[in-house]
Parts: C-alpha cells; structure tokens; sequence
C-alpha cells in the first residue's frame, strides 16, 4: 500500500476528501491529517508517505510556500493541490512545484480518482525503471528512502541530458545534504556505496554515448570508492562527484564547440522543459553552440517539422489543456504558455486550432 497525507484547515474538508477517494482501488491509505503547511512538513518527516494532498489557503505556513518546501525537501513525494479559489497564483505555483493535478473544490470524486490513479502510475514507472538490485531489503530500510533517491537519479539525468552544469551542481547538492540527515548509521555502508556506484556507471554510460574524449579512468578506479572512507566524509564524496559530472557536461559541450554536432534528442528535452518561456530557434542555438541553420535544417529534416514550429504546437497543446481543464481568464493561460501580447496569443491560438480561446471553451 502506498500511504497519502491530507492537509487542509478545515476539519470537515479533509472528512469529504476521506470520503470521496476510492483508496483500496488505487492500493492507498490516509496514514494521517495535518490542518496546517507547517503541521505537514512535520508530519511527512514522521509518516514519509509517498503522496500529498494539500489544501492551498490555509493559516500560518500556506499552500504556496508549503509546495515551495515540498518541491525543495522533498523531491519524490507526489502532490495533488486542491482550492476553493480559481486563482492564478495558486494555480502557477502549482505547476512549478510538480503538482500532478489543480482540483477545484468542491472536489468532484470523478476528478479527484483521475488524479490519485495518475500519482499512482508516476510511482510505479519510477520503479520499473531502477534495477530490482534497489530494492533488496538490506539496502534501503523503507520505500520513501528509495524514492527520494530515484527522485535524485531522474533528475540528475535531466542534468545531463540537457548539458546542464549548474543545475547537476545544485542537484548534487541537495543530494549530499538528503544523504548526511538520512543515512547516519554504520550499516548505512552499503546503500551510501551502492548510490555512489550507480551514479558513476551513469555517467560512464552517459559518456560513452556521448563520445566524450575525456579520460573517466579515475572514476573507474573510484567506482567502489565512494562513501567508503566513512559517513562523515558524504559531502567530500558528494563534491566529487559532482565534478565528475560537471566535467563530463564541459567535454561534451567542447566536443559539440569543436565538431559542430548536435543531439537531437537533447534539444526535444530542452524544447519541452522551456516550451512555456521565451525560447526561439536562435536561443535554442545558443544554448547547444550550433549555428542556426545547422540547428534548423537538421531538426528539420529529422523530426518534419521546423523547431519554431514544435515551439508553437508545445505552447498551443499546453495553453488548450489549460482553458479545458481550467477555469483561469484568458490572459492568465497567455502568460503561462509564454506570451506577454495577449492578442497576438488569440492569433496564434485561432490560426491553431481555427477557434478563439473563449470559443473552445464554450465547446467543451
């Protein structure tokens, strides 16, 4: 069973809530209520449940900086946000901070089912993608440990596969400070070696796909080192780590520098990571050190379809989802698909869809 916990100020809310959820269905329980963010926060470092459903107006530590916090402290728990206010701010907090859904209340039992069953399925792919080498009993005492870790690992790959440096940095971390107050005990050992072994075959494999002329003997070498020397020495081993990466992502950007290539299937990352930003092909260019035109003519003539294009399709495809799903004005939907001209988003929209936005609302 996957555990849930409910957060919300109203006592009578967090009763509807427990009613409405078909949890045996979605193999969950509510292990526990908290009626304030901050009454959360402690409660999920007790209860470690892999699933949150929070309120978003609530007194003291309020929806908006408790996502903060659980997008900051706790990367691998899946969140469901409910309010009873169609609000913008709410809302564009919710989509920053990983929320699987925005759930209006009152709450529709039908929408709310959609959503537990969708967190669900997010948990269980995260799980067939690690090898069943994690979750051997001896080396992570709980699920949630394991979660967080694989939270880790995904997005240390998206590090990666965007050439990022400064965020596997950041990733890094955060991942040294999650180890240092997690795993604090001797028989820790095996997991701490176990997590710096996988991330360097990671890199390694990352490496070699990427034809990186750069000499990864010292992490051969250092494989079975990591953690080794002791639990005190975590962030040293973290730091290290991290500059293996962030080596790697140097050489491969040389390469790109040098050879002019260019990874196709790092640039549609990139692309559905930012569509909702001001990314142009010229931005694009920049960011992977190609020209423009080697940019355009090869994603063109891989994918059919020119990369201004693709832009247009992401943010028209995410801007329809928003006024179906969603009860925000307009304007609102414009600046969160990245247009600051509201009548050029009708235009864009109408040529799209051959509909105006308020006419594809009415539609639905």
């Amino acid at each position: 069973m996957l555990n849930l916990l409910i957060i919300d100020d109203e006592p009578w809310s967090r009763q509807v809530v427990k009613a409405l959820g078909d949890w045996e269905t979605h193999g969950l329980q509510v292990v526990g209520e908290a009626q304030d963010g901050r009454e959360g926060i402690e409660m999920i470092e007790q209860l470690q449940p892999q699933l949150v459903l929070t309120d978003m107006r609530m007194p003291g530590l309020d929806g908006v900086e408790l996502l903060k916090e659980l997008n900051e402290r706790f990367p691998a728990l899946k969140i469901i946000v409910m309010s009873g206010y169609d609000d913008f701010v709410y809302l564009q907090q919710a989509i920053r901070s990983r929320a699987v859904e925005y759930l209006l209340k009152p709450i529709d039992p039908d929408e709310l089912n959609r959503a537990l069953a969708q967190c669900v399925q997010e948990l269980e792919k995260a799980h067939q993608l690690m090898n069943s080498s994690w979750s051997t009993p001896h080396l992570f005492a709980n699920k949630a440990d394991l979660d967080t870790y694989l939270s880790f690992r995904e997005k240390i790959y998206e590090n990666l596969l965007e050439l990022n440096g400064s965020a596997v940095l950041l990733t890094f971390d955060r991942l040294g400070e999650y180890l240092q107050s997690t795993f604090k005990d001797k028989q820790d050992d095996k997991v701490l070696i176990k997590i710096g072994s996988d991330l360097i075959v990671m890199l390694e494999e990352f490496a070699s796909g990427n034809e990186v002329d750069f000499d990864l003997s010292r992490l051969e070498r250092n494989r079975e080192k990591p953690f080794k020397a002791g639990l005190h020495s975590i962030s040293d081993e973290v730091t290290h780590l991290a500059t293996y990466f962030g080596e790697t992502i140097e050489a491969i950007q040389a390469n790109r520098r040098n050879r002019n290539r260019l990874d196709l299937a790092a640039v549609q990352t990139h692309i559905n990571r930012h569509f909702q930003e001001p990314i142009s092909l010229e931005t694009i260019a920049q960011y992977f050190y190609v020209s423009k035109e080697h940019l355009s003519r090869t994603y063109k003539a891989s994918f059919g379809e020119n990369i201004s294009d693709t832009i247009i399709r992401k943010k028209m495809e995410k801007a329809r989802e928003l006024i179906v799903e969603h009860k925000l004005a307009i304007k609102h939907i414009a600046e969160l698909t990245g247009y600051t001209d509201l009548a050029y988003f009708y235009k864009v929209f109408k040529k799209h869809y051959g509909l105006t936005p308020g006419e594809l609302r009415k539609e639905e």
